[in-house]
């Protein structure tokens, strides 16, 4: 796929399905991979769709313009994934169109798991949990990063 912004197809918001499998459930553990959290709040969501990445994962991720993928409750969103600027960060059409396929508001947290990618290049590809606006906002406050390094416990 040319992850140029001409060839996204805004009528497609998810090319497969995958096999039933712990995909399809809500919530489950982290893997180890590098990940980060984002409460969402009017720049994610509104008119700028901006979905940037921290700098720790950043420098796991290429310099580069790539095809990118969500994977989230079994299927899959193409995106685009833009490395190549100063702010390593999706691709402001295809993330607006994965914020509307899921009806992201203001306040839900979306935990982005990185499963494929690295500095040389190729797919970037991450598997999402999404906690809805009960996310508990003492939990927040106590937050000091937003990465693998200083995760939230929640038992």
């Amino acid at each position: 796929m040319d992850p140029s912004p001409s060839n996204f197809d805004p009528q497609k918001s998810y090319q497969s399905t995958i096999p039933k499998t712990q995909e399809d459930d809500e919530f489950w553990p982290l893997s180890g991979k590098p990940y980060f959290y984002v409460v969402l709040n009017k720049l994610h969501l509104a008119t700028r769709f901006q979905m940037t990445f921290p700098r720790r994962l950043s420098e796991k991720l290429p310099a580069a313009m790539v095809s990118a993928k969500i994977v989230y409750r079994g299927k899959v969103w193409d995106l685009v994934y833009i490395g190549d600027q100063g702010t390593k960060k999706f691709e402001n059409q295809t993330w607006e169109k994965f914020v509307i396929d899921n009806n992201l508001e203001v306040g839900d947290v979306c935990l982005f798991e990185l499963m494929e990618g690295s500095v040389h290049g190729g797919i970037v590809e991450f598997k999402l949990q999404i906690l809805r606006d009960n996310f508990p906002s003492e939990l927040v406050e106590k937050a000091e990063g937003h990465n693998m390094n200083n995760p939230i416990d929640i038992e």
